[in-house]
């Protein structure tokens, strides 16, 4: 039976190819959506989902608040981690990591000193016992001694190709340490991506005060705690603990500082702690797909239940020869399937060809591998039955319950116009659902343009950021002379991060021989005295701090002024304020410039001189000599630091990538919305063109009447514009309601003016326009007599 059905349905959609031909372009372009978005959020789902009993592991991150601003930090005092060990039996293990980032690694070689990039970390053997990340090769226990690393497999070859580097050297950093295993590489879905991995106890030489039990008060990003509960220990516990903590070895900040638990398989998706991106993107993007199918799926049952109005007579004679019920609605599904698996196979393909441009574009690392690939073919299938079904099943069931009689009779009647109310409805909610994008695409543009081109209140373009490996006052000023000297370098300083970076330091500040510390933070920048003008920060008070390798004298910024509560910005001048230990003098005060993204407000700020905080050189060039500054800076980087590789950036690209995540949201929301534009193309011009041939005899008459070519035209326009009104008044609330909450992420923001709805309308108006005028002009500049002549 099935057989037979499969091969009618066959016939029935090779010789109604336009039909095949729009649904299956409409189904096809929305699976392929869907399925690209369900490999992205699965992607993003499995991260760190590998690690045996990860409920009972959790990161211990920090919160401070001073004066009512809330900060949040991935890290946490170095101290702690001891501190739970030794003091709480709450925990089965409990481990460190202090991240260096991708400091130089090097080896001594035959061939002279070859040099590596690569994440490294000082890590306590217990983190091995947290994490799954076996050791194919050696034992944990080797941290345990100073000087001793292990590194990752692709790392070995790397450093020793075609060797065992067990007991060989790697320095990192300027510091020897001898490799005593080896660790199976990382994953992709893991943000722990770690190559080499240090004894913790040699952190104790490489940064003497963090690592000493004195330091509770400093709070670096780089240094985390991990730990594993015992069985049937609650989070909750563990935090009530931490106000114990706090206000033992650190009371002076007892009421502003806060740790809180958080669980691994969270990490990923909180962005206040250093996460990748936040859940509510991925369930965004899951409903944007949903969306998109279902939109597919209006045009498939608007198509079918206009095409049925052609079947009337053949679902008539079948019936009158004994189908059933059942084998009508086996046979409309039979139809169904057959486009649904041909869409699902062109979805396919077309995902096998996207997935490399689509990891290129979002930064992801998606792979067809076994365990996905398994995944994948279930989703495909379930997609395939339930579109099948969505599509099929009310056309399919329309048909089954027709009466043979009237069937027959109703091909030539006015029956044929039955339905139609539902296929106005769906379209309605097509233009609801396309207008929703469209206006999401339209916020999040705008908002991004906003946030990257707005004025920050420094010059951020054409300045190049390149690091500064060593401190040496007269290596540092002969790198300074030689860049200055090329043609086109405009301006350099040294400082320790750009203006606007995530590289943002805050600490406690007093004001003059006060005893008490003020009730809010003050972000630190170290920076020399040709900072503001490489920046174009402008100096509203005062005089700028002199050059010089240490702090001798400070600039703070109008926020602080306001803070301290100084009337202007000329009384705060001469005042001695205390900073990270360091007591020196105001000299000026210089214009609010925005340090973060716009996600977050302004901090007070001061900026002084300190050559052993100095990560980066910042020189500004033209960049119309761009191509030929290049290089002679790396070469003249390179002559000065020969033991070091050369990194650059940006700043833009600096800025750029503090909005990686709603960039990558971005990018999907408009690909989706001219697919939603597309799919919905199809299906108007689909039912347009079936409407032009079920009116053709009416036009025919209007005419021979004396009807116009505008006035037939508008026969069938009036019907798509008032279902274009309807679709916006549908969308709009919603549209406003879901980007309204979306911009609450941004301190500053962009306002939902109503020239977004505006916009928005007129696109779609333009589209209808284009999609339905072609098709109903022809029609109504066919010749009455060809429609009527068969009357």
């Amino acid at each position: 039976m099935w057989k037979i059905q499969l091969l009618t349905a066959w016939r029935r959609l090779k010789n109604n190819k336009p039909y095949a031909i729009i649904n299956i372009a409409g189904l096809g372009a929305s699976l392929a959506c869907a399925i690209l978005l369900y490999l992205f959020i699965n992607y993003h789902l499995r991260f760190d989902n590998f690690h045996p009993d990860a409920d009972r592991i959790y990161r211990i991150s920090s919160k401070t608040n001073y004066g009512g601003i809330e900060d949040f930090n991935a890290g946490i005092p170095h101290p702690l981690g001891k501190t739970l060990r030794n003091e709480y039996a709450l925990f089965d293990e409990v481990a460190m990591r202090v991240g260096l980032g991708s400091p130089l690694v090097s080896i001594k070689s035959a061939s002279g000193l070859k040099k590596f990039d690569a994440t490294s970390a000082f890590a306590e053997p217990s983190y091995f016992k947290i994490l799954n990340f076996p050791l194919v090769s050696g034992n944990a226990n080797v941290l345990s001694d100073p000087a001793n690393a292990i590194v990752t497999e692709k790392m070995a070859e790397k450093l020793y190709p075609g060797q065992d580097p067990v007991g060989k050297t790697v320095t990192v950093a300027g510091s020897d340490f001898t490799i005593k295993g080896i660790a199976k590489d990382y994953p992709p879905n893991t943000d722990h991506r770690i190559d080499i991995y240090l004894s913790h106890i040699s952190y104790k030489d490489w940064s003497p005060y963090m690592f000493s039990d004195s330091s509770w008060g400093s709070i670096s990003s780089s240094i985390q705690c991990f730990v594993k509960l015992k069985p049937g220990v609650k989070p909750e516990q563990v935090e009530a603990v931490f106000p114990q903590i706090v206000k033992k070895y650190n009371p002076d900040e007892a009421e502003e500082m806060y740790f809180v638990m958080y669980p691994l398989n969270d990490v990923h998706f909180d962005t206040r702690f250093s996460g990748i991106i936040q859940k509510k993107y991925l369930w965004s993007l899951a409903w944007m797909g949903i969306f998109l199918v279902f939109t597919a799926c209006i045009n498939f049952i608007n198509l079918s239940t206009a095409q049925s109005i052609r079947r009337l007579r053949e679902i008539g004679v079948r019936k009158a020869l004994g189908s059933t019920r059942l084998q009508i609605f086996g046979q409309f599904l039979s139809e169904t399937f057959l486009l649904v698996a041909a869409s699902v196979a062109i979805a396919a393909t077309a995902v096998s060809f996207s997935i490399p441009y689509l990891n290129k574009q979002l930064s992801t690392d998606i792979t067809l591998d076994g365990q996905t690939l398994g995944m994948l073919i279930v989703f495909s299938v379930l997609l395939l039955l339930v579109v099948m079904l969505l599509a099929g099943y009310y056309p399919g069931v329309k048909q089954a319950r027709l009466n043979p009689v009237k069937a027959i009779r109703a091909q030539a009647g006015p029956g044929g116009q039955a339905g139609f109310p539902l296929r106005k409805t769906l379209i309605v909610v097509q233009f609801a659902i396309m207008q929703v994008m469209i206006v999401g695409a339209i916020v999040i543009a705008r908002q991004m343009h906003y946030s990257l081109n707005s004025d920050t209140n420094m010059h951020k373009k054409g300045v190049l950021l390149v690091d500064v490996p060593e401190h040496d006052p007269s290596t540092l000023q002969t790198l300074r002379n030689r860049i200055t000297q090329l043609a086109g370098v405009q301006k350099t300083t040294y400082c320790s991060a750009a203006p606007l970076s995530n590289s943002n330091m805050s600490t406690s500040l007093r004001v003059g021989d006060k005893e008490r510390v003020e009730d809010f933070q003050v972000a630190v920048k170290y920076a020399d005295a040709n900072y503001l003008s490489t920046f174009d920060i402008q100096l509203v008070a005062g005089t700028n701090i002199p050059m010089s390798d240490t702090a001798n004298g400070m600039l703070v910024n109008e926020l602080l002024l306001r803070k301290l509560n100084y009337p202007s910005p000329d009384a705060i001048i001469g005042t001695q304020i205390r900073v990270n230990k360091v007591l020196t003098v105001v000299r000026g005060v210089f214009r609010d410039f925005h340090s973060h993204s716009f996600h977050s407000d302004m901090d007070p700020l001061c900026l002084f001189s300190q050559i052993g905080a100095f990560e980066e050189m910042a020189i500004r060039i033209d960049m119309q000599q761009a191509s030929t500054l290049m290089p002679a800076i790396e070469k003249i980087w390179n002559e000065t630091f020969p033991d070091y590789l050369y990194h650059f950036r940006f700043m833009e690209e600096e800025i750029a990538n503090m909005y990686e995540a709603e960039t990558m949201l971005m990018q999907l929301v408009e690909i989706f919305a001219v697919v939603a534009v597309l799919i919905g193309c199809l299906g108007l011009y689909g039912l347009i063109s079936f409407m032009a041939v079920q009116k053709k005899k009416e036009i025919g008459v209007r005419k021979v009447l004396g009807a116009s070519v505008p006035s037939v035209v508008w026969l069938f326009g009036r019907e798509f514009t008032w279902m274009l009104v309807a679709g916006f008044v549908l969308s709009a609330p919603l549209s406003w309601w879901l980007m309204s909450s979306w911009l609450e992420g941004f301190h500053y923001r962009i306002d939902m003016g109503p020239e977004i709805y505006l916009v928005t309308v007129l696109l779609c108006a333009c589209i209808t326009l284009l999609t339905v005028g072609y098709t109903s002009i022809r029609a109504a500049l066919m010749n009455p007599a060809i429609s009527l002549k068969t009357e």
